[in-house]
């Protein structure tokens, strides 16, 4: 996917971020998207599934649609507490896969497209964090990474439930199976959270085919001894491909330095 315009745009002093998207070594077509707006502290992937270009189509539908939701609230000023932004992830995630089930009816050869999603928000010393499906977010502090989105899939179901050992659900057979995502015919449950940022905090997020192929020790290292948050996108990338690369991989870092003006974080209300 060709970078988005809006990733040009400054950052603020107290971000720092970096992104890599690449096909792997199995899939010609890249069906991974993502959408950066550092000025706002927003960072969005989506993983897109379907095939015949609907994977493709489905993730762009959602890295162009959903941050103008977002991006239109904040403007306008109606989410500025943290429950009012949790509250508007929820609201802006739901409309957009109403609309992603709008388009799978409208167009012929569209009809089983979906994606996921995964976004971050940073605001006022907070970050908040949505997803659906099996893309991840993870926050890296005091060199401990810890897993900050939920997998929607049929083996962490399992996992939670006691009947999957963690260390066999690679080989499962229902390996993939995601029980939320954009487009699903249901109502989805997203998974909304929202934390107060340290200084030095590091956020990853990524696609599937990363986690599926890099061992999360391995991830936790890169993430630990790569400084640079570009640099540390483009090692995992690599690590995914030298792993076989069986799959599209994005991962996108950004880092977390205390704003001087900013005094601690926002109360949780």
């Amino acid at each position: 996917m060709e970078p988005h315009p809006d990733e040009h745009k400054l950052a603020p002093p107290w971000l720092t971020w970096g992104v890599r998207t690449d096909p792997g070594r199995v899939r010609t077509a890249n069906e991974d998207a993502y959408h950066i707006a550092p000025e706002l502290g927003l960072f969005v992937i989506s993983d897109g599934m379907g095939g015949h270009r609907g994977g493709a189509k489905a993730a762009g539908i959602v890295v162009e649609d959903l941050p103008v939701m977002i991006e239109t609230a904040l403007a306008q000023g109606r989410s500025e507490r943290p429950r009012a932004i949790r509250r508007l992830f929820a609201r802006a995630i739901r409309e957009q896969c109403r609309q992603l089930r709008l388009e799978q009816t409208s167009e012929t050869g569209y009809r089983d497209m979906g994606a996921t999603l995964v976004l971050v928000l940073v605001q006022k010393g907070r970050a908040f964090v949505g997803n659906l499906g099996d893309s991840r977010a993870y926050r890296l502090r005091a060199r401990r990474l810890v897993q900050i989105s939920r997998d929607h899939s049929v083996v962490a179901e399992l996992i939670a439930h006691g009947t999957v050992d963690p260390d066999e659900a690679a080989d499962h057979e229902a390996q993939g199976q995601l029980t939320h995502y954009v487009g699903m015919e249901d109502e989805p449950a997203p998974h909304i959270r929202s934390f107060a940022l340290h200084g030095g905090d590091r956020l990853l997020l990524c696609t599937d085919g990363l986690t599926d192929a890099v061992p999360r020790a391995d991830v936790a290292g890169v993430l630990r001894e790569v400084s640079d948050p570009q640099k540390a996108c483009d090692v995992l990338v690599e690590a995914a491909n030298a792993a076989g690369g069986p799959d599209n991989i994005t991962t996108l870092v950004v880092d977390y330095r205390v704003r001087e003006s900013a005094q601690g974080a926002p109360n949780e209300a």
